[in-house]
């Protein structure tokens, strides 16, 4: 019964993948297909990948497509909407629900919103078939577009069985949108001034070197260009940069035209240089992905404060339609009265009444850690956690989704039931391509996430031809 239940909801991303869960289910040695990672087309960064990685895509439709592309339409602009209707000029209530500096009000403020620069990953679920949000990610340092680098690896597996070798699937690949978004950006905010150069501050084997290499090379410098005659520059401090007279960064003594922040927590940048760099990003000298200006879009606070009741009589019948549709209730862990269906709770009261409807997690926290699911949560576990986050201004509350579940084949080569997690990457405003998570059902505490034992499956999108054309 299961089987045949995930069957459909296989069918609900698209045609393709539930004609791909039936083929797994009729054929074993389809679902034992292991990535070999070894082979001489692998991209070199995923050879020693740690994450569990299927051989087999995702596949959605065009419709699933759409939906993404109208979200990320209308999430950043009801998110600054809300902002400057509950904020206005006062930086220090901004600073203070937010958990956040006033500098990031003072920028918000005067400069607005703009989504040209913007690098962001909404990671949502679909819960009874309804897109859920379940917090964005925002910056350089988003990750998840790893899979799609073996495209022609899951083209191979693909190719090798008569039943999907004629498959017509699209693939995005994020990396190289997130290059092309850069350059888009550049050439729109220096015109008949750019060179080229791009400064990418990374950790020593934290990002694709060799891919980005390849990447630059055909969208900057491909088709000689204005921006063909830049270098990339790959460095893992601050000490190669340098700043004109006018602001403007320089790599030696060159100045370049953007910067990707993409070195890993615990290394941060110099808060002087940092500084300098958000001024000059401001001051139109780079393009900069990771200023305040594109990264206040990822504190999950701002999904507390889409549900702020000062705010709702503020926001259009549509706007209300988005977050009651779309965006689980979330409040901060202030100790204040919280409105819950229909009713008007002490917020200790209801996350200890209704422990199986909420998560409990750390706004500014990745890869899983700081999240107590109310559901994996022993009464007693879960009232020691409310009692020490109570208060506390960087710890939100959120309802509780249950990710619908879809079949796919497990590392042995059984057909699984597995609850997903979305990836859905916006790149300048632009739907840019997805990656999955899955995890086995009932396994990981509620937490789905790579570094917490899920599995990532890269993702193909179906085309309006159902086969490819051979000639």
């Amino acid at each position: 019964m299961a089987s045949e239940l995930n069957m459909e909801n296989n069918g609900f991303y698209s045609q393709r993948f539930r004609q791909l869960a039936e083929l797994w289910r009729q054929e074993p040695a389809m679902r034992r297909h292991r990535l070999a990672l070894d082979g001489a087309g692998v991209a070199a960064s995923m050879r020693d990948y740690p994450y569990a990685l299927s051989a087999w895509p995702v596949i959605i439709s065009r419709q699933h497509i759409e939906q993404f592309q109208r979200f990320i339409d209308d999430l950043p602009r009801l998110c600054h909407k809300a902002v400057r209707c509950m904020f206005g000029d006062d930086a220090a209530a901004f600073a203070r629900y937010l958990n956040v500096s006033e500098v990031e009000h003072a920028v918000l403020r005067e400069h607005g919103l703009d989504l040209v620069q913007m690098l962001n990953r909404h990671d949502i679920v679909f819960s009874d078939g309804v897109l859920k949000l379940i917090e964005v990610n925002a910056g350089s340092t988003i990750g998840g577009w790893q899979p799609g680098l073996l495209e022609p690896q899951l083209r191979e597996v693909l190719g090798s069985y008569a039943a999907t070798a004629q498959w017509a699937l699209h693939h995005r690949q994020v990396l190289r949108g997130m290059m092309a978004a850069v350059h888009a950006a550049v050439l729109r905010c220096k015109p008949g001034r750019a060179s080229g150069n791009l400064l990418v501050l990374i950790d020593d084997g934290r990002l694709a070197e060799v891919e980005m290499r390849k990447l630059y090379q055909d969208v900057f410098q491909g088709g000689g260009g204005p921006l063909a005659g830049g270098t990339l520059h790959f460095a893992t401090d601050c000490s190669a940069l340098s700043f004109a007279a006018d602001g403007a960064p320089q790599v030696g003594g060159a100045p370049i035209d953007a910067v990707l922040m993409a070195l890993p927590e615990g290394r941060p940048i110099p808060p002087h240089i940092h500084m300098r760099m958000i001024a000059a990003h401001l001051a139109g000298h780079i393009v900069m992905p990771d200023s305040p200006r594109y990264t206040w879009f990822g504190n999950k606070l701002l999904m507390a404060l889409l549900h702020e009741p000062a705010l709702q009589p503020q926001l259009s019948e549509a706007e209300r339609a988005l977050v009651a549709r779309h965006i689980p209730l979330t409040m901060t862990m202030a100790d204040t009265p919280q409105p819950w269906q229909g009713a008007t709770w002490d917020k200790r009261e209801l996350l200890l009444a209704r422990r199986e409807q909420f998560v409990i997690k750390k706004s500014h926290s990745l890869r899983g850690r700081d999240v107590f699911v109310g559901r994996y949560c022993t009464p007693e576990r879960w009232a020691a956690v409310v009692a020490a986050q109570l208060g506390q201004a960087d710890w939100l509350a959120q309802q509780y989704c249950a990710a619908d579940l879809a079949l796919a084949p497990d590392a042995e080569g059984q057909l699984i039931e597995y609850a997903l997690i979305w990836g859905v990457f916006d790149l300048a405003g632009r739907y840019g391509g997805a990656f999955v998570r899955g995890m086995p059902r009932g396994a990981g505490a509620g937490v789905v996430n790579s570094a917490n034992g899920a599995t990532e499956f890269a993702v193909l999108e179906e085309t309006a031809r159902q086969h490819r054309v051979t000639l």
